[in-house]
């Protein structure tokens, strides 16, 4: 199994190129042509320089809402495309965070509350993962991403949310299956989102916890922040009872069917 590293960026945190990871048919994704991140708003000079030069940046797809587009708008790249393709129509608490002191208020009162309700934080995320997967219109901006992948000859795309765990996990999730790659590789990418994440999420909560004093609020915003395997297996376990299979449910829900499917291997595949 391939190693699974992040892209070496300044101010990127859970930036990484897919190329490398075994595929159908003896094959390997192409390195410099998937890249999933989260946020690139603290995006340096150099990252720009290393992206676009050493990674061949072309396109930049944007899953964030139009309001968190709006709020925080990705740096301008000179001759990278950007792409609006919000998966929600609005956000949910556990789905972004951003460090700014608002939100961060805001994601601590949404745990509070969650709390003083009686509901349990790695609950919430299951649902939250089961609302995504099921809600017409992100199944629809998914078929629209993975379309654009589709019609992309050359050149590296990244796709991001916020924190590039969720809306991304699930997306990326989805790619790599189509591209035959094995589920205990799909589920250690996912997984390693935690990893990369880890440094940010400490210092998030560092600073939350000079207004929320209740560790097991603390300890629930961390969970709301974090991924978990069973997240993303309740994501597969609805595809099935679905529609029977992962496979059919990406050809019937997301447009991902066998002409679709050899496309994607072809220009991703090598």
């Amino acid at each position: 199994m391939k190693e699974i590293k992040r892209i070496p960026l300044d101010g990127l945190f859970n930036t990484r190129d897919l190329g490398g990871f075994p595929a159908a048919g003896n094959r390997h994704i192409r390195p410099c042509r998937l890249i999933r991140s989260g946020m690139l708003r603290d995006m340096t000079r150099q990252d720009k320089e290393t992206l676009v030069y050493t990674y061949g940046l072309k396109n930049i797809v944007d899953f964030r809402t139009t309001h968190e587009q709006s709020e925080s708008p990705d740096p301008d790249i000179p001759g990278v495309q950007h792409i609006s393709n919000p998966i929600l129509e609005a956000m949910t608490a556990g789905i972004t965070h951003d460090e700014e002191s608002d939100r961060q208020l805001s994601l601590g009162e949404a745990t509070i509350s969650m709390k003083e309700r009686g509901i349990d934080p790695a609950a919430y995320m299951r649902q939250m993962y089961e609302e995504i997967i099921t809600n017409e219109y992100s199944l629809k901006q998914y078929r629209r991403f993975f379309d654009f992948l589709a019609a992309q000859t050359g050149g590296a795309t990244l796709w991001h949310c916020s924190a590039g765990k969720d809306r991304v996990g699930i997306g990326t999730a989805m790619l790599l299956f189509t591209l035959g790659v094995d589920y205990d590789t799909i589920m250690e990418d996912y997984m390693m989102t935690g990893t990369f994440l880890q440094k940010e999420v400490d210092k998030i909560i560092s600073q939350l916890s000079h207004r929320i004093k209740e560790s097991s609020a603390l300890e629930s915003i961390r969970i709301c922040m974090g991924v978990k395997e069973d997240y993303l297996e309740r994501v597969f376990t609805i595809m099935k009872q679905t529609s029977g299979s992962i496979r059919a449910f990406l050809e019937d829900k997301v447009g991902l069917d066998e002409a679709k499917r050899d496309t994607l291997k072809a220009l991703y595949l090598e």
